[in-house]
């Protein structure tokens, strides 16, 4: 069962966190910072999202309910913030050459939420949770926890390899590559925002309580 479970979280979880697109924004953001910050930020992410895996895994749900914050709505958030990540990266604020890079820690924004992390990859580790809650009471549920918990950590394993393979992929394309690929990734970003909110948009239209609650207004 504990081979079972991590196996089948692991393949479910590696498309929704896809690490290859989050080392393409860390080329990005990155692009005039320090060897040594990269590393940094990159052990950094890959212990956030373990940590926020299992954050959301464990009392994920409980805290949306604490809050009332509905999918949806962390959907429509999440898009907007990728949107504004996006756009500072495809319009960039020009800099002067004796301007030092900041300093400021990416890897838990937005490195490990929204990229890694966002709303789908929540979504669909809190509906897991909800659905081994529901399953019978003669299931062990220790072997499920465990292979979840452990699949989390191959997930962030994967991500962590990935994400340092991206420095020798950034000194292969130097200064001008780099800037064109922060553009792109700027505007995929901006795209993949206003997705996130299209979706959040028609879920929320598609919630029965959201129709009552208008029709009642």
């Amino acid at each position: 069962m504990f081979f079972q479970v991590t196996l089948l979280a692991f393949t479910a979880l590696l498309p929704m966190v896809n690490p290859p697109t989050t080392a393409t924004l860390l080329l990005g953001l990155t692009k005039d910072q320090t060897p040594a910050f990269i590393k940094r930020q990159v052990n950094l992410a890959a212990i956030w999202l373990f940590l926020t895996l299992c954050i959301t895994f464990f009392i994920g749900s409980s805290i949306l309910n604490t809050f009332g914050i509905s999918i949806p709505g962390l959907r429509l958030a999440g898009g907007l913030i990728i949107g504004v990540i996006g756009f500072r990266m495809l319009f960039p604020a020009p800099t002067s050459d004796n301007q030092l890079p900041s300093e400021d820690s990416i890897a838990f924004v937005p490195l490990t939420i929204p990229s890694m992390c966002g709303p789908g990859t929540m979504a669909l580790v809190i509906s897991g949770a909800a659905q081994i809650s529901d399953l019978p009471t003669d299931y062990e549920r220790m072997p499920i926890y465990a292979g979840m918990v452990a699949a989390f950590a191959l997930i962030s394993l994967t991500s962590w390899i990935v994400l340092r393979m991206a420095q020798p992929v950034c000194r292969f394309m130097g200064k001008t590559g780099i800037d064109a690929l922060t553009r792109i990734m700027g505007f995929l970003l901006i795209s993949m925002g206003m997705q996130f909110m299209i979706n959040g948009v028609k879920e929320l239209l598609a919630d029965p309580a959201f129709r009552i609650m208008c029709t009642m207004q």
